[in-house]
């Protein structure tokens, strides 16, 4: 044991010691650190908001298969003796019979006028989200700004926490936004055929969320257009194209076909017509004011077509994007031959004109680039961006938009960011980014007059980043 004059000493020199410990963590500022990191967590581990979500309705009880000795029911008495690959099935008393397994069924297309009617159980949103479209609040109609959103103008945005709603239950597809001022309407379509519509009261801060379901299988396009620009225009691959009529709280059939799967369209800017494309290449126009197609069925493309969208200035022209690369840009008057062809090296997902009226033509594709055409020209790539397109099997491709005054390009990132460029060289003006936006966006919009930018993921969140 210690003497108690060498406890003592000993005593005082570890006293000493934890001192001089204490001052080299007051010099490091290491408890200051560790106070900032267990106050926030990285943006890395949050988790995604559930802000949105509902609960759905019941579905209708799925009857479970009983065997006959389960019924009470006498068997046949036959058994099975051997099963071949090709589906020939030998019961034991030597007879056979052919036997080929059903591919699952796909659900039914929903034929005629489909009501407005939401998803969710007791949802009071509904008549509130229909009301709101009808114009009976604020105010009325389009726009009231004459001035177009540039890329200036989202270079300083910000995302609050209750601007990132799930507004589709799946994956959001196609997004669009009503272009009125007094109150923010999104409208997303994911991949089961669902039509998500979001709402944001700029003076109240009051939201609606509800989400229809017009169609039974993957979304190929939404647009806003019409009159009164409150006319929304739905298609899917299921064949049919519907367009919502807010007075009813129905949506009308446009166009349906039982022959073909709608991957791309888009619509004239009265929408009276219709541009349709499918899922291997052929290509077709709808005229509502007529019984027959304005244009039969042809073979536009080899492979898939992925976008349809048609020359904002003309009405005329119109580019289509394929899986197979091909990039065309087309007179309505001079079908079926293209006016000129943007050949890519990859799968082109996305091809736009600008909405300025400079008939430039915006590509994505997966060569990681995105690339601005003058199709006035018909020369090659005005610009070319260099950007990482590859967004894997899990992850929506990339589709770039322009800026509303067509001066910037918008796109999202691998880095769950959404970069603006400057459109005549490709120089990278401004990001959005924010720790809320858990998920890499994949499709966008940029409000016609405000400062807004949208961004869909593929868990049908969709964050709006706003000064």
């Amino acid at each position: 044991m210690l003497r108690s004059e060498e406890a003592v000493d000993y005593e005082k020199a570890r006293e000493e010691q934890m001192r001089k410990n204490k001052e080299r963590l007051l010099e490091l500022k290491l408890p200051t650190a560790a106070a900032k990191v267990g106050q926030k967590k990285p943006a890395s581990t949050r988790k995604a908001t559930q802000r949105g979500v509902k609960r759905q309705k019941k579905q209708e009880p799925v009857v479970a298969r009983r065997s006959m000795r389960v019924r009470g029911m006498t068997p046949s008495g036959e058994m099975v003796a051997s099963e071949s690959a090709g589906g020939k099935i030998t019961v034991e008393n030597g007879g056979f019979v052919r036997y080929t397994p059903s591919e699952p069924a796909k659900p039914t297309r929903k034929t005629g006028p489909v009501k407005f009617e939401s998803v969710y159980e007791d949802d009071e949103d509904e008549a509130t989200m229909l009301e709101l479209l009808r114009g009976k609040r604020g105010k009325s109609g389009g726009t009231t700004s004459s001035s177009s959103t540039s890329a200036a103008d989202l270079s300083d945005l910000s995302l609050a926490e209750d601007r990132c709603v799930k507004v589709t239950k799946s994956g959001a597809v196609h997004v669009g936004v009503l272009p009125r001022e007094d109150a923010v309407v999104v409208a997303a379509g994911d991949k089961d055929g669902r039509i998500g519509l979001w709402s944001i009261d700029r003076t109240t801060g009051a939201q609606v969320n509800v989400q229809v379901q017009p169609h039974t299988s993957y979304s190929s396009g939404l647009r806003w257009c019409g009159e009164s620009a409150a006319d929304l225009f739905t298609c899917s691959y299921d064949g049919t194209c519907r367009r919502l009529d807010v007075s009813e709280g129905v949506f009308h059939e446009v166009f349906s076909s039982e022959d073909h799967e709608f991957s791309a369209f888009d619509v004239c800017a009265g929408g009276s017509t219709v541009f349709l494309a499918t899922n291997e290449g052929d290509f077709m126009v709808k005229d509502s004011r007529a019984k027959d197609l304005a244009v039969k069925p042809f073979e536009m493309s080899h492979r898939k077509i992925n976008t349809v969208h048609i020359e904002p200035a003309s009405g005329n022209f119109f580019t289509t994007s394929s899986t197979g690369g091909d990039v065309g840009v087309w007179d309505l008057r001079k079908l079926p031959k293209a006016v000129c062809h943007y050949p890519h090296l990859k799968s082109c997902q996305g091809s736009y004109f600008a909405p300025d009226g400079s008939q430039r033509v915006l590509t994505t594709c997966y060569d990681n680039h995105l690339s601005v055409w003058d199709f006035k020209q018909h020369k090659a790539a005005a610009v070319r961006i260099s950007h990482n397109t590859q967004t894997g099997r899990w992850v929506l491709p990339f589709r770039a938009i322009w800026t509303p005054s067509g001066d910037g390009v918008v796109c999202g990132t691998m880095k769950r960011q959404v970069s603006v460029y400057a459109a005549k060289d490709g120089k990278r003006l401004s990001t959005c980014d924010s720790e809320f936006l858990t998920a890499i966006p994949s499709r966008f919009f940029v409000h016609p007059t405000l400062p807004l930018l949208g961004a869909a993921t593929s868990s049908g969140r969709i964050a709006l980043f706003e000064s």
